[in-house]
């Protein structure tokens, strides 16, 4: 098992670095670099746009591309925390909470130069956890039936509503939208259609990348546009910035511990299903506060308010490719679309990925590990350049990105109802996005709808033939806890600040 892993990662490292495909993760860095610098417009939204143009594409290509627009995408929406105050993506909000006011102090060349070495950094200890969890993986893999994957995917869901502070029923609902969405079409069993209203589109269910174009491209597109801002930033001129890009180098390892907790908290929060990046950042951020004698100076420019949250985010893509490649559970909107991209190349993650197809496996992580170290040293050196992006004007952005997901949800399939699907979840999802509904829910219970139809059928088609026993299963019965546990926290926390609330 050890001897098949090594050299899988020898091979996938070799086919990295080979040319011309070592050409994939680096144009792929530098988009999702160039994009993912422009707020609003996150990693999952450029990897959503790319889908329809691989289409024909082999997997090895494939692999090494989104190997590196995960990557890419990544850290570059903390510069834009850091320079203007305006996060880049969610995670990037803890980054922008001390970053911004070390740029106000004139230091902002040290805290972008701090959030690239914590970034490049954390995302090395997540993907050589990654690597040594592979031969793990594919033994626990071997100890997952029917029983356990419908579980499993069922946890990941009820964790999804779980993370969602404050709005558990809303994410529940969510989730239960995107079963229903995945249910339409025919049935793979009996060939019966259900939820086509006589639509010959529906057929063959909703197309996933007009979905998910929707909901994210076309939904932010328009939140931007109404949002009043003039230009992307709201900053008309380009801030002169000061500082020493190393002395932000050596705070990493001035405060070594910090960063690596801060590294395995983010790879720990990758690795469960439905969180995210923007959990493992906030988590980090929280931890660094409460383990510091000296917790005022947070919020006020402290260094070790961009080391915590920019190692956690950074680590936690090796982590959420833990579940991506073993289970097919995406932990994030980044591993939502980086699945699709996969079954829609015919590469299904679990047991024939993990065995069979290793070394393509170890081409997505190379890809990975190398992208981020590219975006860090590029996002250092280009830094003013960049700056300059951020007068862009909305009204020249926005009609852009729209185009280029109408013109990808055109090209999915060539058939322009999936370009009134696409508009249709534009709406869905600007609307979701501006009363504060998750959307990330949707997408993932779509994504797994399918798997969790199948199993649930073929394990009460085992059961009912006395070929399976639920109760001698350990395995199952500790998802089963998990799921109850995820699905009694709202209740308990309820609870728990009601009777801290003062009596009145």
């Amino acid at each position: 098992m050890l001897e098949a892993t090594v050299h899988g990662a020898l091979e996938g490292l070799w086919l990295v670095l080979a040319w011309p495909n070592i050409l994939y993760p680096v144009l792929g860095t530098l988009l999702a670099m160039l994009v993912a610098f422009v707020p609003g417009i996150s990693g999952a939204t450029v990897m959503a746009l790319m889908i329809p143009f691989t289409l024909a594409w082999e997997p090895l290509p494939v692999m090494l591309t989104f190997g590196g627009l995960v990557g890419g995408a990544t850290f570059m929406g903390s510069i834009t925390a850091i320079l203007f105050n305006v996060p880049g993506s969610g995670p990037s909000a803890a980054t922008l909470i001390d970053g911004h006011p070390l740029a106000q102090q004139g230091q902002a060349r040290t805290a972008i130069g701090c959030a690239a070495m914590a970034s490049a950094g954390g995302s090395t200890i997540g993907i050589l956890i990654l690597v040594l969890l592979i031969p793990l993986m594919r033994q626990a893999i071997m100890a997952f039936g029917p029983p356990e994957l419908l579980m499993l995917m069922i946890w990941g869901l009820t964790t999804i509503a779980v993370v969602t502070r404050g709005a558990v029923a809303r994410a529940l609902i969510a989730a239960g939208l995107g079963l229903l969405l995945a249910f339409i079409g025919q049935d793979a069993r009996t060939g019966e259609l259900r939820f086509t209203f006589g639509w010959l589109y529906l057929w063959d269910g909703l197309g996933l990348i007009p979905v998910v174009l929707g909901l994210f491209s076309i939904a932010e597109m328009a939140d931007l546009s109404v949002s009043g801002r003039l230009t992307i930033s709201g900053k008309s001129r380009v801030e002169q910035l000061s500082g020493s890009v190393r002395e932000g180098v050596r705070s990493v390892f001035t405060h070594l511990g910090l960063f690596v907790r801060s590294a395995l908290i983010g790879t720990a929060v990758g690795i469960i299903p439905g969180v995210g990046g923007t959990v493992a950042s906030f988590l980090a951020y929280g931890q660094a506060v409460q383990t510091s004698s000296d917790r005022d100076r947070f919020g006020k420019g402290d260094i070790r308010g961009v080391i915590a949250p920019e190692a956690a985010h950074d680590a936690k893509d090796g982590g959420s490719l833990v579940p991506v490649l073993a289970f097919g559970i995406p932990g994030s909107e980044a591993t939502a679309v980086l699945m699709a991209a996969l079954v829609l190349h015919g590469l299904v993650p679990g047991r024939a990925l993990m065995t069979d197809q290793l070394p393509l496996v170890f081409v997505l992580i190379w890809s990975l590990f190398l992208s981020n170290w590219i975006t860090s040293i590029l996002g250092v050196a280009l830094v003013g350049p960049l700056a300059r992006l951020t007068t862009l004007r909305v009204q020249v952005l926005a009609p852009i990105v729209f185009a280029l997901a109408v013109l990808g949800a055109f090209a999915y399939e060539q058939r322009f109802e999936d370009v009134g699907v696409a508009l249709a979840f534009g709406i869905i999802g600007y609307l979701m996005k501006k009363h504060a509904w998750p959307r990330i829910p949707l997408v993932v219970a779509l994504l797994l709808g399918g798997g969790i139809e199948l199993n649930l059928r073929i394990t009460a088609q085992l059961h009912a033939l006395g070929r399976v026993d639920l109760w001698a299963r350990p395995l199952l019965l500790v998802l089963v806890l998990l799921v109850l546990v995820n699905l009694a926290l709202p209740w308990l926390r309820a609870n728990s600040a009601a009777r801290q609330e003062p009596a009145s």
